[in-house]
């Protein structure tokens, strides 16, 4: 049955790839072809292997010039005209093979090629699925895939949008991302961190362009190979990349409401020794955002300030990308790739203010507007070599990457305000200039002792360096003068070395992987003008173990640990605000250290004839929390503040489901229930916190005849306690259709996201001096999409590409 299945597949498989060969390349007159056979045969045994695909590709161009299938004896023939060529066989479950230097004279004779060896690929013949689509979600013990390019109310959204429909992963009306209901997750492409998001994550996942992302992956309790950063775990965003013979690619224009407006490519040109890929974006999206909210402020009980801020702002602006690089085959051991980025975006943010005084009674007594012209400007390059060598052992291989990322961003604000209760105009202006240098060199190598057990070694050095100036002047008799708070330079240096070794092996159904992470961390934080300097030098080791159970073909156990740390984010070091709101302050803590968190996890993964389910027992326990507190000013304000708590004790049960229904209808949920307890204090105040909460998703995908898709998605967070306060639910609802067009070469997709535009961040804080309630968006998550797709020379399954890490799977 598996025999005979393997074989239909590979034959339909073979006739679709000669189907689309030979409408690329014109025939040659039969009088001028040589025949060219041989026989495939099993390395282990020499029995010969049928229905085999055995394709020739010219070496001038690599477009194919013939191919067939192997016999039922293994053998195969076929004829190409003079010429040098070199062929590429594949069989389902073993490793693909390539012969190179075919030459074919004219008039020689017929060229044998003799017993051509396969070797058997266990990993290929694990990963071989029923289905020939890839399906949206793929679920591992130790990951989940997310399958960009199955989700239809993905087209023509950013990187936000994305991540947010990604099963245990919640983006908030600002862009903040949480795993699992912690915001310490580590954001990583193609397994480093990138130029894409060094701007800062949050904004700049607003910005980047989810038509370069091929997928998701969600790794929850990562290896010591890994980098230590990111207490709840790692999000890793794969980019397009394809690597087949000849000239393939996409091409994607993109037209929305509220103004978004873009198009791009990814293009792929594939020769023997080289690849060349490039990838290349423009978008201009401006989109309404803004919210109300009130501040009650008491003294022993009695009211003493009582207004409302209600805020109206549109943001946005053009950006764009271009990424150029090439893939060297040195020789089937050494390859070397070289990658260029170029980033940049201009963005005109527009918003108005308006705070309104109350008396007791309720009654506005004043009304004061703020308007604010912002204009932000980046511009980033990334440069980026990768060195991998493998070796005649199977799995063994040696990777070292090199990776340089300049960054330069500028803010520049005009602020005028009027008010009932003063004359005349209040004029202000604001500079925030953000050079970022980062620097990455890392080593891994991988050595396998048997096919069952291997080790793996690496070392790494990022450095990093950040110059923040900011400066905030006030018009006085006609002259702006400095306001001493607000001017200041903060530079921030961060040295990260690193080491690790990990070991692993299997003994029968079960499977053992443990390792240990040293990280060496020098971090300075220095602002120049009020000469305060926070240094933090600390060597932390991170220890890793997984143990794995096969309990049969179709179940599996894992049982895992990992301790982790997240390090605050240079800008909440920052101790300014951006001055938009000076009436709600945010600003930063230089004081802040590090969250470290040992996490422990039990996790099934079940298989089913048409579905996936992984279920998930979790702990987590952090020290040295960082909150966000909104603490009262002496001045009738308030000021949003981090601090390091004391400790969060946290533990959830989480389940991942995808079903089949039909051949044509699918869904996929998530459910992820958690407790988590925060202790701690700040300023003799106790800020404990005990909650319970949890959020679900449901998708549903139904194919409608052979070109038209329906898609659509629900998801519900619910309420959760703060250390001060509530978070209050927020639901949405999304809706797309696609249909194939040009043959299937295109798709056509309309996606209309968050349909009643519930989508927004409502929190309450409750303190016996202070009371504040708001409803807010960053963005209006409502907005509908129209995009267009167009293949060249690919067919519409994604490839796997990708930056991978073979030895945790």
């Amino acid at each position: 049955m598996c025999i005979s299945f393997t074989r239909t597949l590979a034959l339909i498989l073979t006739l679709s790839i000669s189907t689309f060969g030979f409408s690329q390349v014109s025939p040659t007159p039969p009088s001028d072809q040589i025949q060219i056979s041989g026989k495939l045969v099993q390395g282990s045994n020499q029995e010969p292997l049928p229905f085999a695909t055995i394709a020739i590709y010219a070496v001038a161009d690599s477009n194919i010039v013939n191919n067939t299938l192997t016999e039922d004896n293994g053998t195969f023939s076929m004829e190409v005209p003079p010429g040098k060529y070199y062929a590429e066989i594949s069989y389902i479950g073993f490793e693909d093979k390539t012969l190179s230097d075919i030459s074919i004279a004219a008039g020689q004779a017929p060229l044998d090629l003799g017993m051509v060896d396969m070797r058997a690929d266990a990993v290929a013949l694990q990963e071989v699925e029923v289905r020939a689509e890839k399906s949206q979600m793929e679920f591992k013990l130790d990951r989940r895939v997310f399958n960009v390019g199955k989700d239809l109310t993905n087209a023509g959204n950013s990187a936000a949008d994305i991540l947010d429909n990604v099963p245990s992963v919640t983006v908030d009306p600002e862009g903040n991302v949480s795993l699992r209901g912690s915001q310490g997750v580590r954001i990583l492409v193609n397994g480093k961190p990138s130029g894409l998001l060094s701007a800062g994550e949050t904004e700049a996942l607003l910005r980047m362009q989810g038509d370069i992302i091929q997928s998701v992956e969600v790794i929850t309790n990562p290896s010591a190979r890994y980098e230590a950063e990111g207490e709840a775990g790692i999000i890793n965003i794969i980019l397009k990349k394809n690597q087949e013979k000849g000239v393939n690619g996409s091409f994607g224009i993109t037209a929305g409401h509220p103004s978004n407006y873009g198009a791009s490519y990814n293009l792929n040109l594939r020769r023997q020794k080289f690849n060349f890929f490039s990838n290349f974006g423009i978008d201009y999206r401006r989109g309404p955002g803004g919210g109300l909210s009130t501040q009650r402020f008491f003294d022993d009980g009695v009211l003493t300030e009582y207004y409302s801020t209600d805020r109206d702002q549109v943001r946005g602006g053009l950006g764009g990308y271009m990424q150029l690089g090439a893939d060297w085959y040195l020789n089937d051991k050494n390859i070397m790739t070289a990658s260029l980025l170029y980033r940049a975006g201009e963005d005109d943010n527009d918003a108005t203010v308006t705070y309104r005084d109350f008396d007791s009674n309720q009654n506005v007594v004043a009304k004061t507007v703020r308007d604010i012209d912002e204009t932000e400007k980046e511009n980033n390059l990334e440069f980026s070599l990768d060195y991998t060598k493998t070796f005649d052992k199977k799995d063994q291989e040696w990777k070292t990457t090199f990776k340089y990322i300049l960054d330069d961003e500028t803010e520049l604000a005009e602020y005028r305000q009027t008010s009932d209760e003063t004359i005349g105009l209040l004029q202000q202006r604001s500079s925030n200039t953000e050079d970022e240098i980062n620097l990455l060199v890392q080593s891994d190598y991988v050595h396998p002792f048997t096919e069952s057990s291997r080790m793996e070694a690496g070392l790494r050095a990022a450095i990093r360096t950040i110059n923040n100036d900011f400066l905030v002047e006030e018009q006085q008799n006609g002259e702006f003068v400095t306001l001493p708070s607000f001017d200041d330079q903060l530079k921030y240096n961060e040295n990260i070395y690193a080491a690790y070794l990990i070991g692993g092996t299997e003994f029968g159904a079960f499977s053992f992987q443990g390792g240990v992470r040293a990280e060496l961390s020098d971090i300075t934080a220095t602002l120049v003008r009020s000469s305060q300097s926070n240094e933090q030098n600390y060597l932390s080791f991170f220890p890793s173990a997984s143990l794995s159970y096969e309990i049969t073909q179709t179940q599996q156990l894992q049982l895992s640990y990992s301790r982790r740390l997240s390090r605050p984010y240079f800008r909440r070091l920052l101790p300014f605000s951006n001055f938009n709101d000076p009436r709600n302050n945010n600003v930063g803590n230089p004081n802040l250290r590090p969250e470290f968190t040992d996490s422990y996890e039990l996790g099934y993964l079940k298989y089913f004839d048409r579905g996936t389910m992984l279920s998930s027992i979790y702990y987590r326990n952090t020290s040295g929390v960082i909150e966000e507190l909104i603490l009262p000013g002496e001045d009738g304000t308030s000021i949003e503040f981090p601090v390091n708590l004391s400790t969060r004790n946290s533990y959830g049960l989480e389940f991942n489901f995808s079903y089949d229904l039909t051949d044509a209808w699918d869904v996929t949920t998530d459910f992820n229930f958690f407790r988590a307890m925060i202790n701690g204090q700040y300023e003799d105040i106790d800020y404990s916190a005990d909650t319970y909460s949890w959020n679900s998703r449901l998708n549903s995908k139904i194919q409608i005849g052979e070109p038209v898709q329906l898609q659509t998605s629900f998801r519900y967070r619910a309420p959760r306690n703060t250390p001060q306060g509530r978070r209050l639910s927020s639901a949405s609802l999304d809706i797309a259709g696609s249909v194939d067009v040009f043959s299937g070469k295109g798709t056509l997709t309309l996606s209309c996201r968050d349909l009643l535009n519930t989508r927004k961040r409502r929190s309450i804080v409750d303190l016996p001096n202070f009371k504040s309630e708001s409803v807010f968006q960053w963005r209006q998550a409502r907005q509908v999409v129209l995009t267009f797709n167009y293949r060249l020379n690919q067919d519409k399954k994604p490839d796997r590409g990708g930056d991978r890490d073979d030895f945790d799977e």
